[in-house]
């Protein structure tokens, strides 16, 4: 294996010839399948496709963290919340988990975009994953990179589409995967524009606007893009109406991230009916511990330590 064959993290096998078949056929002028550059459109879910998802998904943990600002902590707390205060935490912490439409709602109404957006920079600079003990932004699948960099190089136009909020994405997605927050598309919550001191502000509301989840992510792409992507990729169900909808083009490439991997990653089924919808649409179904010899983006001496260690608590 050379440093420049591309896609060193994948395992040589079906999987990995798919990407580079399809990449192939899609940018060979030659290749009845040929797609002009302005409509190679890929899009990627986030969570548990690009970055790990467990035990908690990340944006869960930092609102949860959150919690914990002091200019948040000020905030008033409705009789719901102070109710399960009462109840103890670990009821508190349940219904967190459960729906966090309360927590919206007295904490973020009023937060500016770009304050909401400097929360969650700050948090990713210092918060530590409970398992790796290394900073989220570390734990992007090193495979998925260098998928979304071959489709650069071939001129494709690569799309977050979450089922989180495009506000906590588009925080960082520039920087972990060279996404500007332009693309980094996901679930919405009303805004309004404010005016203090003489300058605008956009202001988040505590209303749910949009899901970007199941058929909503069709929907997103469309008003967004207005292309039919012709790659995608996910690992839920949450992502079978996207990888569905690019796989009515022509020529498409559908991949489905199947976490099998314990020990390097977590292991976890997205459901039987998922995966029969995986094998009935013909969706390669790529299989973490078997297929990517590589996890993570290779940690520095001192973060393999504190890796070693925390796996053997």
């Amino acid at each position: 294996m050379t440093d420049h064959q591309p896609l060193p993290s994948w395992r040589p096998g079906p999987r990995r010839d798919a990407i580079l078949n399809f990449i192939n056929q899609v940018t060979n002028p030659e290749s009845p399948c040929y797609v002009a550059p302005q409509d190679r459109i890929a899009t990627f879910d986030h969570d548990g496709t690009l970055w790990v998802e467990k035990p908690d998904v990340t944006e869960i943990t930092f609102i949860k963290d959150l919690m914990q600002h002091d200019e948040i902590r000020s905030k008033p707390l409705c009789g719901t919340v102070q109710g399960f205060i009462r109840h103890g935490l670990a009821v508190f912490m349940e219904k967190l988990l459960q729906d966090t439409r309360w927590l919206l709602r007295e904490w973020i109404d009023g937060v500016s975009t770009d304050d909401y957006k400097h929360w969650v920079q700050c948090w990713l600079g210092k918060a530590l994953h409970p398992r790796f003990q290394r900073p989220y932004p570390q734990l992007v699948y090193q495979p998925m990179l260098e998928v979304l960099a071959l489709f650069r190089q071939h001129g494709f136009r690569n799309y977050l589409v979450s089922g989180g909020s495009c506000y906590f994405i588009r925080a960082f997605s520039e920087q972990a995967y060279g996404i500007g927050p332009e693309q980094a598309l996901g679930s919405q919550l009303r805004t309004k524009v404010t005016e203090k001191n003489g300058q605008l502000s956009v202001e988040l509301k505590p209303i749910p606007w949009f899901l970007d989840n199941g058929k909503g992510k069709v929907l997103c792409i469309e008003s967004h893009i207005d292309r039919h992507p012709i790659a995608a990729f996910g690992n839920s169900s949450g992502d079978i109406a996207m990888l569905r909808w690019a796989g009515q083009s022509k020529t498409s490439l559908c991949m489905f991230i199947h976490h099998t991997d314990a020990e390097r990653e977590y292991a976890y089924c997205p459901g039987q009916k998922t995966l029969k919808a995986v094998s009935d649409y013909g969706w390669h179904l790529v299989d973490m511990k078997n297929d990517w010899l590589q996890i993570f983006q290779a940690a520095t001496a001192e973060q393999h330590k504190t890796e070693v260690a925390s796996s053997t608590l």
